[in-house]
């Protein structure tokens, strides 16, 4: 479960209309069963493992019109739901725009597989 003060201080700073969304991904990512470190940093609620903040594996930011879950190497996942943005030459996001449903197994089996490869690179 994500700490209460990091998720907490993370939506203290982003509009609320996005609370049930962030929740909702927070909860997704903790069923991942990462043994994740959590933290309010970067602007983002952070996930990292072995306290490696700058690598960490996944995060959740929101902006004006959208919520994204962001994978710090997610250009190495398969992404066969054909979800993920690129975001940068390693990153990868996937939004989700004002109203937009999360689908919580998705999310899980992505982070899931993130922490898989992290463990192994």
């Amino acid at each position: 479960m994500v700490p209460e003060p990091a998720l907490a201080a993370f939506l203290a700073t982003v509009r609320s209309d996005a609370h049930d969304t962030v929740r909702a991904l927070a909860a997704a990512v903790d069923a991942a069963g990462g043994d994740f470190e959590q933290r309010f940093t970067y602007k983002m609620l952070v996930y990292t493992l072995d306290a490696r903040w700058h690598r960490w594996v996944v995060a959740i930011s929101v902006n004006a019109k959208a919520v994204s879950l962001r994978f710090l190497f997610g250009q190495t996942l398969d992404d066969l739901a054909g979800v993920l943005r690129p975001g940068s030459t390693t990153a990868a996001f996937i939004d989700y725009p004002d109203g937009a449903t999360v689908d919580a197994a998705l999310v899980t089996s992505y982070v899931q597989e993130a922490v898989a490869r992290h463990e192994r690179g």
